[in-house]
């Protein structure tokens, strides 16, 4: 809530800049009295508006404070663990430098930036990432993002409400990807081997018979 009103506020004082750039053009360029009539219809010297501008400024600094502090703190609070030998603290650093190592293990991804900040018992993982120029990009993307969600876990314990990963840049370069087996893939692959040595030893002995 307090970073919404710190955007809103953020955003009407760049809105205003605008219209007050807008109507000094305006004035200059096609004699326009926007400025006079902003001036006529504001009377600073009226005690009542001077505490009217002072209240709306007090205003505006506390929501620009608060959603400093709450931008400082997003990322800054530790999530625990609890475990049958009592209770880990795991910082957020060590989430995101968790959610680093494992993007790293992926050919397709260049370059990752990575924030992570609580989010009730959870946290939420959002990671920039260059990527290498392949085919299917997005459902590649969205793959890592899944195991993403699941590696944290399993090597941290904390789990994970949600992980986003953005494309920042898609290089130019591309890159042929290795295949990679899963174990149930590996075991496959084993037993028809052996199944084949052991034709292969079926027909040598039927030979020898003969």
């Amino acid at each position: 809530m307090t970073a919404i009103l710190g955007f809103l506020a953020k955003l009407s004082v760049i809105l205003g800049f605008i219209g007050i750039a807008f109507s000094s053009i305006s004035d200059i360029l096609f004699k326009t009295t926007y400025l006079d009539q902003l001036d006529s219809a504001v009377d600073l010297s009226n005690f009542n508006v001077k505490i009217l501008v002072g209240v709306v400024a007090v205003i505006y600094l506390v929501l620009f404070l608060l959603s400093y502090i709450n931008k400082l703190t997003k990322y800054s609070q530790n999530k625990k663990v609890r475990s049958k030998s009592g209770e880990i603290e795991v910082s957020i650093k060590t989430i995101n430098e968790t959610t680093k190592e494992f993007l790293k293990t992926k050919e397709i991804i260049k370059n990752s930036k990575v924030k992570s900040y609580s989010k009730g018992k959870a946290v939420i993982i959002e990671a920039s990432v260059d990527t290498y120029n392949v085919e299917n990009l997005n459902d590649k993307l969205s793959e890592i993002q899944n195991e993403l969600t699941e590696y944290v876990f399993h090597s941290t314990g904390i789990t994970v409400k949600k992980s986003k990963i953005k494309l920042r840049k898609v290089l130019s370069e591309t890159i042929t990807e290795r295949k990679v087996m899963d174990f149930s893939e590996k075991d496959s692959e084993t037993k028809k081997s052996e199944s084949t040595d052991k034709n292969q030893e079926k027909e040598i002995e039927k030979e020898k018979n003969f």
